[in-house]
């Protein structure tokens, strides 16, 4: 498993709802056009994201906003709203081994703990960074507003 182009898809459109949506209206035509991807791929990112309660829709007119301030948007709520609970299955298990070998048959309890500490340093790694640093870093950039 690994953290698809969805997510990082994601964290561009909501870094161009904050720097731009107060000045024009966000839709997902304009969201197609920053990130080269099809609007119906942004259409799906942003209802996930929109159910998960990062963004808000105006339906009929279009448009996007945040809902939450940056510093509250981590990279984790937004993995989990594009990607589900992807992190449940990070490192894959084998799903046949032998019953007749004594390490086939305890393949899986021997790998059970140190593969949840693993999956656990994930999730508090993408709970560590939030919108807000991405935000700093597309600053330092000098392309973003200051």
């Amino acid at each position: 498993m690994r953290i698809s182009a969805k997510c990082s898809i994601a964290v561009h459109c909501l870094l161009f709802l904050h720097e731009y949506g107060g000045t024009q209206k966000i839709t997902s035509g304009l969201l197609a056009l920053s990130t080269g991807c099809n609007p119906v791929m942004i259409r799906s990112i942003m209802s996930a994201m929109k159910k998960a309660g990062i963004i808000q829709v105006t339906a009929g007119s279009g448009g996007a906003v945040l809902v939450l301030p940056p510093e509250e948007i981590t990279l984790y709520r937004v993995y989990t709203a594009v990607e589900g609970d992807g992190l449940r299955d990070l490192i894959g298990v084998h799903s046949m081994p032998s019953a007749l070998c004594p390490i086939g048959r305890n393949i899986r309890a021997v790998l059970q703990k140190p593969y949840a500490a693993v999956q656990e340093d994930m999730r508090k790694s993408l709970q560590s960074v939030t919108l807000a640093d991405f935000i700093a870093e597309y600053r330092k950039t000098g392309s973003g507003p200051v």
